[in-house]
């Protein structure tokens, strides 16, 4: 099978609300490229419902996940689990470096604000397959990186591949599992 994930900028215009209203704004956004994955992939979504835990139901039998942050959205729907995640590539606090992996997955890759948000997205992209939030950080790794596009972690003692994109400094990771992915750039998401 062939995943579309889609990665929408948000319009200079469109960054301007804050608070609720702007992560409102932003899931918004976001739903429409999950609109535009589920075209790309010929299927139809119903009505977009979470869990008590806050974790994406399948819609009819599709899976689907988005991600955003102020500049841009991510989104993919698939038939079988799916997960997502964007973060724009910038120095924080080096305090994080400890918080998303341990010695060891450091060992694989030096450290560098690049590597630590590969880790970070992908672990993210599995996390929300898995159903659980950002606390499982430590307790999903890193166990290959296969190339410059790839990374392979363990959770649970489950392997899963993941594929990623570099765009205008921000990474997107997408869980590849055995299928193929076509990105799916959008440089205007205005009709």
């Amino acid at each position: 099978m062939t995943l579309f994930p889609v990665v929408m900028p948000v319009i200079e215009a469109e960054r301007k609300p804050s608070g609720k209203q702007a992560v409102d704004h932003l899931s918004w956004i976001a739903r429409e490229a999950l609109n535009v994955s589920a075209q790309k992939s010929r299927v139809k979504l119903g009505e977009l419902v979470k869990d008590g835990n806050g974790v994406p139901c399948p819609v009819d039998g599709i899976y689907w996940s988005l991600s955003h942050k102020p500049k841009y959205v991510a989104a993919v729907v698939s038939n079988d689990r799916v997960g997502i995640d964007i973060e724009e590539t910038k120095s924080r606090t080096d305090s994080l470096f400890a918080r998303v992996a341990g010695n060891a997955e450091w060992e694989l890759k030096d450290k560098s604000w690049d590597t630590l948000f590969r880790y970070w997205t992908a672990k993210e992209a599995v996390l929300k397959v898995i159903g659980i939030g950002i606390g499982g950080l430590r307790t999903c790794r890193i166990t290959s990186l296969p190339d410059e596009n790839h990374i392979t972690l363990d959770y649970g003692g489950q392997l899963f591949l993941v594929e990623q994109l570099l765009h205008n400094n921000h990474i997107v990771s997408v869980l590849k599992g055995d299928n193929e992915i076509d990105w799916i750039i959008m440089e205007d998401p205005r009709p």
